[in-house]
């Protein structure tokens, strides 16, 4: 139906043959050069963790972000469950990987650094990478945004955070995903290099902006405990044997053709972070670490040895 005032939703500049944006070409991973990673291992094993700020009175347009609060405000039930992940389940994953020298990318929404100065301080201190995630999980990106409040959104969110821990924010991960059309643009504007927000890959791809290169890197959704755990209601023991067998997968195809994967690991303070799931975690983490060929590393650096 068109006509005077009605928008025709058939008129879609990009319909043609191929992709619909002009972001990259397509590209087949089993007809991609394969990737070596550093002493030739199989799996890169990268951690990351979502570390969000949920404000009680979070809008439900244009969606409510993956726990984000269902109640009428204000609810303290929902709001006080995720804040647990920021006061006490996050020290349990600390501990987890510490004991195991593994370094995480913490996806932080600017909200915790500057709301939470003694988390930021014991996350500086784990010499996990941090990654901008936005400014919080209220503040989604979409296209309904004006392009100068979207600017502000993204600036906001790297510059507090790079006012907290320093020049070393290099990663973007829009809160739940989100995107507007010009949202790698303005990240790309703001100095960042790489963007997980994509689902569409197992390996890294470079994404063109009108502000430079970015990097795509495959942050794992469908492995997520956000997906298996909170949305599909899988049990714990479930959610392991899951990445296990995507580990198997992996690991026996950068076998066969001679060129790396990446195994993303992507967890919640207020999910992962509790007492009747955090054994699980570790046994999880220590029959990954119990192949030959595994190289846990942050996102950063399998940006940097995918590029070299």
């Amino acid at each position: 139906m068109s006509g005077p005032g009605i928008p025709n939703y058939l008129d879609y500049k990009w319909r043609r043959r191929g992709l619909d944006h002009d972001r990259f070409p397509h590209r087949n991973l089993p007809q991609a050069k394969p990737v070596v990673w550093p002493g030739k291992a199989r799996v890169a094993l990268w951690v990351a963790v979502h570390v969000g700020h949920f404000p009680m009175d979070m809008p439900r347009t244009p969606f409510v972000a993956p726990g984000g609060v269902d109640r009428p405000y204000p609810s303290y039930w929902d709001y006080t469950q995720r804040d647990y992940g920021n006061r006490v389940g996050i020290y349990r994953l600390m501990r987890a990987l510490d004991a195991r020298g593994l370094r995480a990318t913490a996806l932080l929404n600017s909200a915790v650094a500057t709301r939470y100065p003694a988390l930021a301080k014991e996350i500086a201190a784990s010499r996990w990478e941090v990654a901008a995630a936005g400014v919080d999980m209220g503040k989604l990106h979409h296209g309904g945004l004006a392009e100068a409040a979207e600017r502000a959104l993204v600036e906001q969110a790297v510059g507090d955070l790079r006012g907290v821990f320093g020049s070393t924010i290099r990663g973007w991960h829009s809160p739940a995903h989100s995107e507007s059309m010009r949202t790698l643009d303005l990240v790309a504007g703001a100095g960042l290099d790489y963007v997980a927000d994509w689902i569409n890959d197992d390996m890294p791809y470079p994404v063109t902006t009108s502000a430079g290169a970015l990097t795509a890197m495959p942050l794992a959704w469908d492995l997520s405990d956000q997906r298996l755990l909170f949305q599909q209601h899988m049990d714990t023991a479930e959610f392991v044997e899951q990445v296990l067998r995507a580990f198997a997968t992996l690991y026996a195809e950068a076998g066969r053709t001679g060129g790396g994967r990446i195994l993303g690991l992507t967890i919640t303070p207020w999910l992962m972070g509790q007492p009747h799931r955090i054994r699980a975690l570790g046994t999880l983490l220590d029959r990954l670490l119990a192949h030959a060929g595994v190289w846990p590393a942050t996102g950063a650096e399998i940006v940097d040895a995918w590029r070299a």
